[in-house]
């Protein structure tokens, strides 16, 4: 009897750590695969940084030259302001000027919206790697050897 009950302690120690070990294992994959995937999203959201900044700086030399464009026309009309060709063409410049700087901001929007998305996702992706990096130290996990197949 008094076997029984020294056995059983030590028959749940292996037991525990056995099944912690399983849990450990499981965990660490889930983490491979999330910063397998948030590193994807990542180079997608960097490529799709290069051409919303192309577009952010054609909206606003756009916005620049209806600026400039708006004032040539207010400067012809404050010459002659009973012209009424002069005042059309100043309103529809006024227009455009307005437009186009409305786009830039728009622009300019979407290109921080994008920024502040790039940088949460390289926050999760540094937590992931740091929490994977832990069950590593421990000896649960072997390093993964990066998949160089999808590039």
């Amino acid at each position: 009897m008094r076997k029984l009950l020294l056995l059983h302690p030590v028959v749940f120690f292996f037991f525990y750590f056995s099944v912690n070990a399983q849990k450990d294992n499981s965990d660490s994959l889930n983490l491979v695969s999330k910063i397998q995937a948030d590193s994807a999203r990542l180079r997608e959201l960097q490529s799709e940084l290069d051409l919303k900044m192309m577009s952010k700086q054609e909206a606003i030399a756009r916005a620049h030259r209806s600026a400039s464009e708006n004032v040539a026309a207010a400067d012809r009309l404050s010459d002659d302001p009973r012209n009424k060709r002069l005042a059309k063409r100043a309103d529809k410049n006024a227009g455009e000027a307005r437009r186009d700087a409305k786009n830039a901001r728009l622009e300019t929007e979407k290109v921080d919206k994008l920024d502040k998305e790039i940088r949460r996702v390289q926050k999760r992706l540094a937590k992931n790697q740091s929490r994977l990096s832990k069950y590593i130290q421990r000896g649960y996990v072997q390093p993964a050897t990066p998949d160089t197949s999808q590039q």
